[in-house]
Parts: C-alpha cells; sequence; structure tokens
C-alpha cells in the first residue's frame, strides 16, 4: 500500500487529504469518504487502509472547517459541503490510476446525507451510506450550529421526509448498501429505513445492522465490523 498526502481547493479553501494507492500498477476502482459533522479524516483512516488492501484506491479528506482543512467550521452550511464533496470525487477521478467507471462513495452520518445527494451529480457505481443523517431543503444555506435543535426534532418527528436526498437516493441506479447502528441515539431507525425503502431505481441493495452500537463507533469492535462490511460491500461491487 502507498499512502501519498494531498490538497485540493473548494470554494477558495484549501481541503487537506490523503490517498492510499493498492500495490500493483494498472487501473484501480476508487473510492471517496464523506465523515460526519465535525469529524476529520483521521477518524476514517483505518477504513482506508483496509480499503487500499483490498485493491481500492481511496481518497479520505476533512472537509472545510474539521482537521487541517482551511475555514471556519461555525460558519460552514450545508451548501459548503456539497462543494467539498464534489470537490473530493473530482480530485480521486483525476488519478490516472483510477477506473472511472468503478466509482464509490461512503458516507457516515451527514456525511451520508451528502454521499445520496452527489449520486444526482457524478456517476456513483456503489454507494454505502452509514447512519445518514437527513436534512431539510431550506436549511441550505444554514450554519450546522443554527439548526442543531431543529435538525433533531425534525428527524424524530412524524413528518415524511420529501428532501433533496430522498429524491435523489429514488433515482439512484447503481449498488446501495445502508449501514444501521441498533442503538443509535442521533439518527433513528425511520432515517436509515426512509433511503432504504425509498431506493426504488437501484441495481441492488443491502441494509447491515451493527448490533448494540451507538452512533460514533468509538468501540474498536464495532469499528472492525463496519470496516469489514464496508471492505466486502466495495469488494463485490467494484473489484469483481
Amino acid at each position: 500500500m502507498k499512502v501519498k498526502e494531498c490538497t485540493f481547493s473548494s470554494g477558495g479553501e484549501r481541503i487537506d487529504g490523503t490517498i492510499y494507492f493498492p500495490e500493483g500498477k494498472g487501473k484501480f476502482p476508487g473510492v471517496v469518504i464523506y465523515h460526519g459533522l465535525g469529524s476529520r479524516k483521521d477518524r476514517y483512516t483505518d477504513r482506508a487502509q483496509v480499503l487500499a488492501k483490498n485493491g481500492i484506491v481511496t481518497l479520505n479528506f476533512s472537509f472545510r472547517g474539521c482537521g487541517k482543512s482551511g475555514g471556519d467550521f461555525k460558519v460552514q452550511t450545508v451548501r459548503n459541503g456539497m462543494q467539498d464533496a464534489l470537490s473530493g470525487f473530482d480530485h480521486l477521478t483525476s488519478y490516472t490510476e483510477i477506473d472511472k467507471e468503478k466509482i464509490g462513495v461512503y458516507g457516515g452520518s451527514s456525511g451520508g446525507y451528502l454521499a445520496a445527494l452527489i449520486t444526482e451529480k457524478r456517476p456513483v457505481k456503489s454507494l454505502i451510506l452509514s447512519a445518514p443523517a437527513i436534512y431539510k431543503d431550506e436549511w441550505w444555506d444554514r450554519s450546522a450550529e443554527s439548526i442543531a435543535y431543529e435538525t433533531s426534532e425534525y428527524r424524530h418527528s412524524g413528518e415524511n421526509f420529501n428532501t433533496k436526498a430522498i429524491t435523489a437516493i429514488k433515482n439512484y441506479p447503481g449498488s446501495l448498501l445502508v449501514i444501521k447502528h441498533e442503538k443509535d441515539e442521533v439518527i433513528p431507525e425511520r432515517v436509515t429505513n426512509a433511503y432504504f425503502n425509498q431506493a426504488t431505481s437501484v441495481q441492488k441493495k443491502k441494509m447491515h445492522v451493527i448490533k448494540n452500537a451507538k452512533h460514533s463507533l468509538h468501540d474498536q469492535k464495532f469499528r472492525n465490523e463496519s470496516n469489514k462490511i464496508t471492505a466486502e460491500w466495495f469488494k463485490e461491487t467494484l473489484v469483481s
């Protein structure tokens, strides 16, 4: 495995990333990782390493305002996040080692929301939504901090999720894996179920439940399970 530090620009900000290459030569499938709100690329290092060891070039980066990337997290909006997600995808596919017809996206929490949205903008062959968040469309230009209470209330309400992300997942034609954390205290089951049930145009789909796991996978055994199912899914849908 070869590891290369990298940077790219998004919305005028410097984005800090690391890209992991499998051993060997030739065209490889590629995966870009979108982390959750306020997280950073370091928390996904083990996942990126596992994917690279399984023959997949993997880009791991910190959204603006997070980790060593530029920008102020307190003023970042959903729109900013989408800009970073698109820039990350385009940076991954700029490498000559990448097979551009075999690109996957892994998104956790708010990164899962962005991963669903990007399927309308870029050719994503395989998608993983892990404990994916959801936001109202009218919150697009508001900071995450300003909608924190409303976000929790919305996810736990009985309101239908008629959002851009659900529309995107309805139209997504690739392969979809939804990972649910059984004891998630942030993302209720009705949200993960909505993404899975509304994916009516996919080639294939699967739901995996990590038993007893809370939203953040601090316990290494839960991280290992998540990494294992992630690698297996992308090997099946991108490498094979």
